[in-house]
């Protein structure tokens, strides 16, 4: 096993002890959103009175794939691009063409709603470490035999592990022909996985998927925090570190120094909705209240 191999299998493992029925919201708390019940219902095609009995059913088979917290508390139904203010840029150039990259994606929720945006499915591409989310994801969202996005499974760390999802096309270098293509990456829930070097080493690869033109954009959200600093996990296995808008920023100015890039970089802090909190009360996560979303939108000059 390779030291990268071995940096993803830490973060894959790192919180396997979370494997408890404590972090599962229970199916009776499930609450869509008006727009998660619409595009379930009119894209999915899921009957209106069974797209809770489906989600939870998909949550069964995701979760042994690996336990995520956010898995447990149905975060993948939040379709939180949309409240992302770059978002209605990101549905205006796609449509026009341009090459969407959802890294991190687990189920693709946010490609999914892009689409259902009426985004070309084929301007959008998807990237996970788990190829058992992209191949769950189909299942979710019905849409196997439609949707022309293309899937890719691959270590952040080592982009050379980059390869299709199963299935997904018959050329086994894609991947590496549309690094630098990418006028729009979006990473959300991602960089908070790692470390302060690894989240800097990540980022810098981040930089080599995007495209060198103008107004390119990296996207996402993730924890953070009123005041940066290291947080223990909910369970207890490990500290992680949650920026707040300036640190965040400090990590870019690094990254464009590292890359000879230069970046727009917006940061705002954004508060949790008390719905989460309650989220994060039953599973019992450590919440000093400080804990905030990190939402950024950062543009290549």
């Amino acid at each position: 096993m390779t030291d990268n191999e071995v940096v993803s299998q830490e973060v894959i493992d790192a919180d396997r002890q979370a494997r408890s029925s404590s972090w599962f919201i229970p199916n009776d708390k499930l609450t869509l959103s008006p727009f998660a019940q619409e595009l379930f219902q009119k894209y999915s095609g899921v009957p209106e009175g069974e797209v809770s009995s489906h989600i939870i059913n998909l949550r069964e088979k995701a979760w042994k794939v690996h336990p995520y917290p956010c898995l447990g508390g149905f975060r993948f139904t939040d379709f939180a691009i949309l409240e992302s203010p770059a978002y209605n840029t990101v549905v205006e150039r796609t449509k026009a063409g341009a090459k969407y990259l959802d890294l991190g994606c687990c189920f693709a929720q946010d490609l999914r709603a892009l689409v259902y945006a009426g985004v070309p499915s084929e301007n959008l591409y998807g990237a996970d470490l788990q190829s058992g989310f992209i191949e769950l994801s189909y299942d979710l969202f019905k849409d196997q035999d439609t949707l022309k996005s293309t899937f890719f499974t691959g270590d952040i760390f080592d982009l050379s592990t980059f390869k299709p999802a199963k299935g997904d096309t018959s050329d086994p270098e894609l991947f590496h022909k549309l690094m630098g293509q990418f006028e729009i990456l979006s990473a959300r829930s991602f960089l908070h996985l790692f470390n302060q070097e690894l989240e800097f080493k990540a980022a810098c690869n981040m930089v080599k998927m995007v495209s060198e033109k103008k107004g390119s954009i990296i996207m996402g959200r993730q924890s953070g925090s009123r005041k940066a600093g290291f947080h223990e996990t909910s369970s207890g296995l490990r500290t992680i570190w949650r920026h707040d808008a300036a640190s965040f920023k400090e990590l870019w100015k690094r990254v464009a120094e590292a890359t000879g890039t230069e970046w727009d970089v917006q940061a705002n802090l954004v508060e949790i909705t008390p719905y989460l909190r309650t989220m994060f009360a039953h599973v019992g996560l450590k919440d000093s209240g400080d804990r905030v979303w990190l939402e950024f939108v950062i543009t290549r000059l």
